[in-house]
């Protein structure tokens, strides 16, 4: 289990996709994490009288590990956990979505990104809705730190926006520097927050 989901990470996750609508690996953030021996493989145990609730509790113990674990690196970005659920049979492979929904709140609230994955994943790439993005061979979670590129998933919700502008708001303060289309999100979501109706320059 643990060579699929290296093989996994090291054909699929860390290149490019011509299905992206963006260059760059499909997680620019595991291939450094990898070489600086901070991407963290946990295995979770399935049974089958387990349901959502025990998964919700993956979830949970999974962001408590990633917060207290002792990284090699001192750098935040480079802090990767995966848990993986490789018993868990495929008419169940909706738990790990309804985990993700369920728990994405609490999880961003801490300051943290939950990715949900498993074979027939159906969430789509940030930029080409059409693509499904997280599809993996083994049903699995991943957890690292909120970063600035996330505005992309979490200008939606004024909860998950207000966490995000709490932890990377600064950096708008000079926009040119930034990525247009991040600027126009998070603009977007502050005048929705504020209630104005022109967004905030």
């Amino acid at each position: 289990m643990t060579k699929l989901i290296d093989d996994w990470l090291g054909s699929y996750i860390t290149k490019p996709h011509a299905e992206l609508g963006r260059s760059g690996a499909v997680c620019p953030f595991v291939e450094p994490s990898r070489r600086a021996g901070c991407l963290v493989l946990y295995t979770a145990e399935w049974r089958p009288e387990f349901g959502l609730s025990h998964m919700m509790r993956i979830v949970e113990n999974a962001v408590e590990s990633f917060a207290t674990h002792e990284w090699a690196s001192k750098n935040p970005n480079l802090h990767s956990l995966v848990v993986a659920v490789p018993d868990l049979p495929s008419e169940a492979h909706w738990l790990i979505d309804k985990a993700h929904e369920l728990t994405k709140d609490r999880v961003v609230g801490r300051g943290c990104m939950l990715g949900q994955f498993h074979p027939t994943c159906e969430e789509p790439a940030a930029r080409n809705s059409g693509f499904p993005v997280n599809r993996s061979p083994v049903p699995l979670f991943a957890v690292r730190n909120m970063a600035l590129h996330d505005i992309l998933f979490l200008h939606a919700d004024d909860f998950w926006f207000a966490e995000y502008e709490r932890r990377h708001g600064r950096h708008y303060e000079k926009p040119d520097r930034l990525d247009p289309d991040f600027v126009k999100l998070f603009e977007s979501a502050r005048a929705r927050l504020t209630g104005d109706l022109e967004p905030v320059h």
